[in-house]
């Protein structure tokens, strides 16, 4: 998350609940249990929230902590640490709350005390709020996806939607929460369920290549279009929900694949030639214009800055950005995620570390035990790890330790990316960055089905790590990664 500055830590009397200066909200919070270094929160630009564009308090050594925030319309506002969210708060101008984080409790982990703390609650029960706390458009359509009725699709994500929003109808009714309150519920709410409905009808599409489809094109494209003439992009209270980025992306997708007709292989082109981001922007700003593009825009690059394929293009867009937005409230977010990917590529100009030994004849290797037995050593440490894969790389920045470790027991580091051939330069690339010292394969499909045979499922989850003796038997089927290295230690120490 994006680090720009501590705001001033006060414990403040409890006296002081209640009304704070007009277009400004005040947060007192309490943390019980573990207290994390630091406590990230949304910031309501323009009334949106989006997981990247976030500020940060530092709580003090017994937990307080306290965010002053000017507001002139009702938002969300999440409050997490490392992209783990603690609670949403939904803010209103002029209101002070007092919120309690449990870091340890299983169970109300997360309470705010305010006039409308009821509602607080209520939505805070609601499992798919945003993304940042495990939900998705994806994950809801699991619940659809058998179906081949379009109207029954619809009525189910209507009931679904509706049984959500019950709650919050007899709150207005008793007139606990405001009717600002209200509407921002009730409009997050039905976007994120037509998004859902959007992603149903993607997902169809995707599956006709492979004739797996429930609903025929005529279907999926009628289902498709229907969102968007119900709940446009371009309204403007769309942009106060967490989910404004991924309708939109949505959006984007029915525009291009079933209006343009352009087909995937065309997009899997703009990929290899490593233009597929420039070739998305140019695509949204074909049909947005305004706030809409300006937030997307931003969001785009962070999104796919963070998921840390360090592109190259990401940078010229970057610089785009800035071109078109000189004066945008946004740039500063994406700042701190651009870094490193130019870090990345002025790493490439320095000389390979010789410790980063590329497995020869790799292409004629088509299993782990063919892999070991062309290598020095009596006992080898195997990370599974691919370019794409987020925990692998977050596992890297402890390798210091793990190095150490393993020289110590005399076991030799084993490096094997599951990445497919067009990744292959990017992997060379990633392995310099990273600076894993080790022997590193980049598997080949026989490799590849070799492991997910030893893992015992098809769904091979990375990274993976695990211990073989110098055939390639493997001793030791789960490690723990560099993250733990404690552990990891106690583990090799029972061999």
């Amino acid at each position: 998350m994006n680090l720009f500055r501590s705001l001033v830590i006060l414990l403040l009397p409890l006296c002081l609940m209640g009304q704070t200066k007009k277009d400004n909200i005040k947060i007192i919070g309490k943390i019980d249990g573990k207290i994390p270094d630091i406590i990230e929160y949304t910031l309501p630009i323009n009334g949106i929230d989006f997981f990247g564009f976030t500020d940060s308090v530092q709580p003090d050594a017994a937990g307080n902590f306290q965010i002053n925030l000017p507001l002139n319309k009702t938002a969300f506002i999440d409050l997490s640490n490392k992209y783990k969210s603690f609670g949403t708060l939904i803010a209103e101008p002029g209101m002070t709350y007092k919120v309690y984080i449990n870091t340890e409790a299983p169970e109300n982990k997360f309470r705010i005390e305010s006039q409308n703390q009821k509602g607080q609650s209520l939505y805070n029960q609601i499992p798919n709020r945003s993304m940042i706390v495990g939900g998705h458009f994806e994950l809801e359509t699991k619940s659809y996806i058998k179906d081949s009725i379009p109207s029954e699709i619809k009525h189910k994500l209507e009931k679904s939607k509706q049984t959500e929003l019950e709650g919050f109808k007899q709150l207005l009714k008793d007139k606990i929460i405001s009717k600002n309150f209200y509407n921002l519920v009730q409009t997050d709410r039905d976007y994120f369920y037509k998004g859902a409905q959007g992603s149903l009808a993607f997902i169809n599409y995707l599956n006709s290549a492979y004739k797996e489809n429930k609903l025929s094109p005529a279907q999926y494209k009628e289902l498709w279009a229907d969102i968007f003439q119900s709940n446009p992009v371009t309204n403007p209270e769309l942009l106060s929900s967490p989910w404004f980025y991924f309708y939109v992306e949505n959006y984007l997708r029915y525009k291009e694949l079933i209006i343009e007709g352009i087909d995937i292989a065309s997009l899997q082109e703009f990929n290899k030639q490593g233009l597929i981001h420039t070739h998305n922007i140019a695509n949204a700003k074909k049909y947005l214009s305004g706030p809409q593009l300006e937030y997307y825009f931003a969001a785009y690059l962070y999104y796919e800055a963070i998921n840390k394929n360090y592109e190259k293009e990401l940078i010229a867009l970057f610089e785009q950005f800035k071109k078109e937005y000189p004066a945008s409230t946004y740039t500063h977010f994406l700042e701190p995620v651009i870094i490193p990917i130019l870090a990345f590529h002025k790493k490439q100009e320095e000389p390979l570390n010789e410790k980063i030994k590329f497995i020869d004849n790799a292409a004629n290797i088509n299993s782990v035990k063919e892999t070991i037995k062309g290598l020095n050593g009596k006992l080898f440490y195997v990370d599974i790890w691919a370019t794409w894969c987020g925990p692998c790389k977050a596992e890297f920045k402890d390798n210091a330790k793990l190095y150490q470790l393993l020289k110590s027991k005399n076991i030799t580091m084993v490096y094997i990316s599951i990445d497919k051939e067009n990744r292959e330069a990017q992997w060379r690339e990633m392995s310099h960055f990273y600076n894993l010292e080790g022997n590193h394969i980049r598997a080949n499909e026989k490799l590849d089905a070799d492991l997910r045979n030893l893992y015992g499922n098809p769904s091979l989850a990375i990274p993976w790590h695990f211990l073989t003796d110098e055939n390639g038997n493997i001793i030791k089927k789960n490690l723990s990664g560099p993250s733990d290295i404690e552990n990891l230690a106690k583990q090799l120490n029972e061999n």
